[in-house]
């Protein structure tokens, strides 16, 4: 159940809910009763990038994956020039406030 709810891919989620159906019929009732938009990451209405990830280093290596082919220097410029745009696009959204 906990995989199925933590599946990011559709694909995932299927396999997931497949076993929980094969294993646990009455829990698999009861969850499609309640709706997998409620209780998986898959199927949220909601934007996906407001989920928060438990670590910080995921969250910079998706926003880094076509920089990493790029020259050491280049890489720390990208890295430099994202976080600054990030922190000022905050500081002016707080301020708005």
């Amino acid at each position: 159940m906990d995989k199925a709810a933590r599946a990011y891919t559709e694909f995932k989620y299927n396999g997931y809910i497949g076993e929980l159906r094969n294993l646990y019929k009455n829990v698999f009732d009861y969850v499609e009763a309640v709706g997998p938009h409620k209780w998986s990451r898959v199927h949220y209405p909601q934007r996906k990038f407001r989920v928060m990830t438990t670590n910080v280093a995921e969250c910079i290596n998706s926003c880094l994956k076509f920089a990493r082919q790029l020259p050491m220097l280049t890489l720390a410029e990208f890295i430099r020039n994202m976080l600054q745009r990030w922190f000022h696009d905050r500081h002016r959204a707080a301020q708005s406030m």
